[in-house]
Order: C-alpha cells, then structure tokens, then sequence
C-alpha cells in the first residue's frame, strides 16, 4: 500500500528553508542586473553560479512536484464524483451568435510588439521556469524513423534540410541571470507551475511509468552542497517520493 499523504507542516517547512536557500544563493550570484551586464564569466565563477541555482532548481521543482500531485488527486477524485450525469442549462445565444459556442466573427487576435529589454529591470524580463519532467527512453527520434521506400523504380532522394535560421547564443552571464529570475518567480508563485505540471507528466507517465519517480529522485548538476542546509534536497526527495504514486494511481 502506497503512502500518498504528505505533512502539509513539513512541506511549509520545507518552502521556508528553500527561500533561506536562495537568499544564500543570492550572496553568491551577486546582483542580477550586474550578471546580465557581464560579458563573459571565468569557468570557476560560472560553475559557482550555475550549481548555486541548480540546487534551488532542483529543490523547488520537488516542492512543484507535490503541489501537482496533490493537484491530480484532487481532481481524480472530483471525476470520481461526478460520474453521475449532470442536467446542463444552455441559454439562449444573442444574434450573431453561432451555435452559442462562439462568436461568428470573431476578433482578431491582435498581437503585441515584444516588450524591449531592459537590462536594470529584472522583474520586467520575459522569462520561464523549467521544470525538466524526464525524456521517455522508449520514444523514438522522428529521424531515426525508417523510410518509406518507392515500391518500384528507385527510392527518391530525401529533399534537401532547410538551411537553419543563424542561431544567436546568448552570453553565459545573461543566460544564467535569466534563470535566475524564472526561479525567483517559481518561488514566489509555484501554482501556475504545478498546474501545467499536472497536466504534463499524467501523460508522460502513461508512457513511461518510471517518470514521476525519475522526476522525484533528479538531482542538481552541477552539484552542490550547501552548508546552511545539507538535508534540504534529501527532505525534499523523500517527500516527492512519498506523493509520486500518485500520478500512477487511477483508482
């Protein structure tokens, strides 16, 4: 029988400690805006800043990971009960209206000019947490797929690759300020998060079972330990596997 229960005080527990870790990692990545600006870093001071993160990350993708299981058993269980067919009152579309699903002109999405970046204001930066769920190992690259082959004269020459658009790489300095930010903003608001997490890895785990106890177990790479805390990242790794059954559970 699986435990599929987590101590809400423990977790609470955990969120507070995890905040305390990222004003550590705070001393350490120094101000962002600073970091944005720099144009290279020295290997050692990358990889200080960059496994300073990666254990936050590693630890609020845990914290995310429980909010959405808990997400997903709230919901299995409201299906469960509602299961009985419900009466759904439809109301009488006004004109220009078609089959009250949808206006029969709709507007126009009118799309925004993307915003300017502004280096000094962080909070202004388009920017997403990762949440990393695991590669399916039995999924098969779309280009190791056979070819179907002409069944008479000879097999036509694939058409020639598309020259890729020139790729413009972002420097090390603002790609690590940029996650920086997204994993402010996980912490200071992780629903969103768990929700699209809970709508993500059900179906992952549907082909790969193994997911969501691969998920819970991830560890940060780079490593790092941090000194303040050195149990928070196994505390965290203990719960999600105590949560984790619970995107295989379809009873």
């Amino acid at each position: 029988m699986f435990i599929t229960e987590a101590d809400p005080a423990h977790i609470a527990n955990i969120w507070q400690r995890v905040r305390a870790m990222f004003v550590r990692a705070s001393n350490i990545v120094g101000a962002v805006p600073a970091l944005a600006a720099l144009a290279a870093l020295t290997r050692a001071r990358r990889i200080e800043i960059a496994s300073s993160i990666a254990l936050v990350e590693a630890i609020v993708r845990k914290l995310i990971f429980i909010q959405a299981a808990q997400i997903q058993h709230a919901e299995r269980k409201a299906a469960q009960a509602s299961r009985l067919p419900r009466l759904e009152i439809v109301t009488p579309s006004p004109p220009g209206w078609s089959a009250g699903l949808r206006p029969a002109c709709a507007p126009a999405v009118v799309r925004s000019n993307p915003q300017p970046f502004h280096p000094n204001q962080p909070e202004t930066w388009r920017v997403r947490f990762k949440l990393a769920p695991p590669r399916d190992p039995q999924a098969r690259a779309e280009s190791r797929a056979p070819r179907i082959r002409a069944l008479w004269g000879a097999t036509p020459a694939p058409p020639p690759r598309a020259r890729p658009a020139p790729h413009r790489l972002t420097p090390a300095p603002l790609r690590l300020a940029l996650r920086f930010e997204a994993l402010r903003r996980a912490i200071a608001d992780p629903a969103p998060h768990a929700r699209r997490l809970a709508r993500v890895l059900p179906r992952l785990c549907r082909r790969y079972r193994a997911a969501a106890e691969r998920y819970a177990i991830a560890t940060p790479r780079p490593h790092r330990r941090d000194e303040g805390d050195p149990r928070l990242i196994v505390e965290a790794i203990a719960v999600a596997l105590v949560v984790a059954p619970l995107f295989l559970n379809s009873s």
